[in-house]
């Protein structure tokens, strides 16, 4: 039995809007399928190979970029792969997604070439020969802006730019320099778009989110929530970021240098696509269909979609003022761990640029393992809402932990 508390007017039903409440003008027409049309697919968004030589014991320290011959540490075992290792190992693990994502400021990438560099080329390759119909492999790069660079003091930050045909130096390239690139960016050969996230952002990284324009926003679509299970979410510069108005939807990631992770840590990025095709992925990302989960640690594996007004999470709507929700999740029947405990409709604080309000919950005895909660939110004001969701694991002694431990793209508003 849910229970349901209303920090707005809240209730559990399926109602009849009008179309001025409904506001699903701003919604293009895929985002208006049935949550049906979309599947889940799992995979890694930020992976490091050998072409990035600066980290981890792998290289020989003279610069001259070699391999130790004995490398073979704990946290990197098994060396650190080329790109077609990594996609290889990957789809052989059950990922229906892989990106790889080296620092293109690494020796390996200099002189910046994308046209005759042998790494980048034989990456873009790599990512071409690896996909098929049951998996979809990726070339991409981390855009890495430190303090050294940061000589115009325009900020600094790490970025994924995904799927290009080429790439940039952070060193030589400022933020706003990187926002008007990846704007103009070719797709690489392969079909999709070209997409990017911010990678493992602090609460004021990329100049407190400067430079925020409609043409960046709808290419910097995702935000690294969580990497791996070092520390918490990073829930303060994700409500900073969407407060700031940058429309960013949830992933986490394992930033890993080595073969590890492909070992021990289940895809933690989920996107909801109709299709697995590079093309329909990259859109989907575009898109801001994404969740993240870790609800199982190493055995993780939830299932989630969700509507609001019959348009699916990731949507920008048309100033609705009825929200009515459809929020779909199935966890594995032989992990209670991992059941539904808890779920919550977070909205923007309407004062607090760092701070949010639960507009619904329900609550859940942990019985099930498919839960459908239908709840429909009175609000004229509100920017976004997002879920969060806690599972049985997120309880100690009856007592929910902070954060919970799935987190799934926001609904806009549009306002």
């Amino acid at each position: 039995m849910e229970k349901v508390s209303r920090g707005f007017w809240c209730w559990i039903a399926v109602v009849v809007l009008g179309a001025g409440s409904l506001g699903q003008a701003g919604a293009s027409k895929e985002q208006r399928r049935p949550l049906s049309a979309y599947r889940i697919y799992r995979g890694e968004m930020h992976a490091h190979t050998v072409n990035t030589w600066s980290h981890g014991g792998h290289r020989v320290k003279d610069g001259s970029g070699s391999l130790q011959a004995d490398w073979d540490q704990k946290d990197y075992r098994n060396f650190q792969g080329s790109p077609p290792q990594y996609f290889e190992r990957a789809k052989a693990k059950g990922f229906d997604f892989f990106v790889v994502s080296d620092h293109t400021q690494e020796k390996t990438f200099q002189p910046v070439d994308a046209r005759h560099n042998e790494a980048w080329q034989a990456a873009l390759a790599a990512a071409q020969k690896y996909t098929d119909q049951t998996f979809v492999a990726i070339a991409g790069f981390e855009f890495s802006r430190n303090a050294p660079f940061d000589k115009d003091k325009t900020g600094t930050g790490h970025m994924n730019g995904i799927g290009a045909a080429e790439y940039v130096n952070a060193e030589f390239t400022s933020i706003p320099q990187f926002y008007e690139w990846l704007q103009q960016a070719v797709p690489a050969p392969g079909g999709g778009c070209v997409v990017a996230s911010f990678n493992h952002p602090g609460p004021t990284q990329y100049q407190d989110w400067a430079y925020l324009d409609p043409g960046i926003a709808e290419v910097i679509t995702m935000f690294e929530l969580r990497t791996v299970y070092r520390g918490a979410p990073r829930w303060g510069a994700y409500v900073r970021a969407l407060n700031k108005g940058w429309k960013v939807s949830p992933i986490s990631v394992t930033d890993s240098h080595g073969y590890w992770h492909l070992d021990n840590i289940p895809p933690l990025t989920y996107v909801l696509a109709p299709e697995l095709t590079k093309k329909a992925l990259t859109e989907a990302m575009r898109q801001r269909r994404t969740y993240t989960s870790w609800a199982g640690e190493r055995q993780t594996r939830v299932d989630l979609k969700y509507s609001v007004n019959g348009c699916v999470m990731g949507s920008t709507l048309d100033r609705p003022t009825q929200l009515a929700f459809r929020v779909e999740i199935a966890t594995p029947k032989d992990d209670a761990g991992q059941r539904v405990r808890r779920i919550q409709v977070l909205r923007n604080h309407p004062t607090a640029l760092d701070g949010t309000q639960v507009a619904a919950e329900a609550r859940f005895d942990g019985e099930a393992h498919e839960i459908v909660w239908t709840p429909t939110i009175e609000d004229s004001a509100g920017k976004w809402f997002l879920l969060r969701v806690h599972h049985a694991n997120d309880m100690k002694d009856g007592v929910f932990n902070e954060h919970g431990s799935t987190y799934a793209a926001p609904i806009w508003t549009g306002r």
